[in-house]
Order: structure tokens, then sequence, then C-alpha cells
């Protein structure tokens, strides 16, 4: 006896409407939203060359005047800062002990905004202290910090010295924060004068192969 064939099935296509006034809406608040942030957010360049290894002979004469070699050194008491015939002030040190910085830390009041949750450099000076809070960064707190604005007054005085110097050789502990290093490129590239002119100093920097 024969069975009777299945019906076949129809299937019938339905239409999806895709609902895309929420994507137009993201993109109508999101584009201006980068537009004004385009227009706020500055993007900072810093200049900086690696140091040069294994440079050939060169056949040109010697300058008539020796290069100034400026390097200004972090470590954990302050800032070194040297040139072609040593070291740069500084204070003096007792016999058989190592100079000391020519710009040593010194005790400062700072806003946490900056360092929410943790120390100022060097922190490994500032560990015995209580950290930033993180829910009010508007406190203020001292610290053992790094004295950059004497450090720019010093690098104005070998400007001073040398106007047509440019390079300066930037040279770090290990330990050595990131903050502090870029807090040196800022305090020596250059000053703002009387009448806010901006006066150039060492733009030219150099890290030294530690940095890396």
């Amino acid at each position: 006896m024969g069975f009777k064939p299945s019906a076949r099935r129809k299937i019938e296509e339905e239409e999806v409407n895709l609902l895309l006034n929420p994507m137009m809406d993201m993109f109508a608040v999101l584009i201006p939203g980068l537009l004004m942030l385009s227009a706020v957010v500055e993007v900072a360049v810093i200049n900086v060359a690696a140091p040069s290894i294994g440079e050939g002979g060169s056949s040109a004469p010697p300058p008539e005047h020796p290069p100034l070699n400026l390097t200004v050194t972090i470590t954990d008491k302050g800032y070194i800062v040297a040139g072609s015939g040593g070291v740069l002030g500084g204070t003096q040190a007792a016999p058989g002990e190592k100079q000391g910085p020519t710009i040593p830390l010194v005790q400062k009041t700072v806003v946490c905004s900056r360092f929410r949750g943790t120390w100022p450099p060097p922190r490994s000076v500032n560990k015995a202290s209580p950290v930033c809070p993180k829910d009010r960064p508007m406190d203020q707190m001292s610290f053992q910090m790094y004295d950059t604005a004497a450090l720019t007054r010093k690098i104005v005085e070998v400007k001073d010295s040398f106007p047509d110097e440019r390079r300066i050789i930037i040279a770090a502990e290990p330990d050595i924060e990131y903050e502090a290093i870029i807090d040196v490129m800022d305090a020596t590239r250059d000053v703002k004068e009387k009448g806010d002119e901006i006066r150039p100093l060492f733009d030219e920097v150099v890290l030294s192969p530690g940095v890396f």
C-alpha cells in the first residue's frame, strides 16, 4: 500500500527591519564629543635622541671650542649637573665620601591630585610617609621632592655662559621614576621670562643608555 507523500512546507520569507535609530543617536552624540576633545586636548612631542653607539671615525677637523656635554644626572638625593669641566656646584663632601648633588632634594608641600595612591618621586625616599589619598585629590602633603625650579635657574646660568649650546644629556639611576625624567626635560627645555616671553634653553635631549 502506498503512502501519501508529505506536503511541502512553504517557508515564508519575512523582512527584518533593523532599528538604526539607537546607532544614529550614538553617532550624533559621539561625533560632536570627539570634535570638542580634539580642540581641548593638546599632544606634546618631545624630541629625544638615543645615544649613538659605535660611530665610525670622522675626517672632520676638531671644533675650535670643545662641546659643553651638559649632563643632568637624577639620583635619589637630587640632581647632579656636570659639564666638560666637571660637576657644577654641589655640596662639599667630607674626605673619603662622594660629592653631594648640585641641587639636593627639598621638603615641599604638594597637592595630591597628581600622586593619588602613591608618593611623589623619589618614591624610595618618601616610602616612610603616608601615601596621597585616592579619594581626596585636593589634599596637601609634604614630601622630599626634586627642586625643579632650582634646576631651571642653574640651567639658565649655564645657558648665559654657553649661549650657542643646545644639547643636554639626561642620565638617571636605575630606580628613578619616569615622572622625574620628564620633569627634568620640562625644566631644562625653556623658561618663561619677563613679559611671558619663552626663552629656549637646551631643547636637544640625549638620553643616557642607562635610562632605557
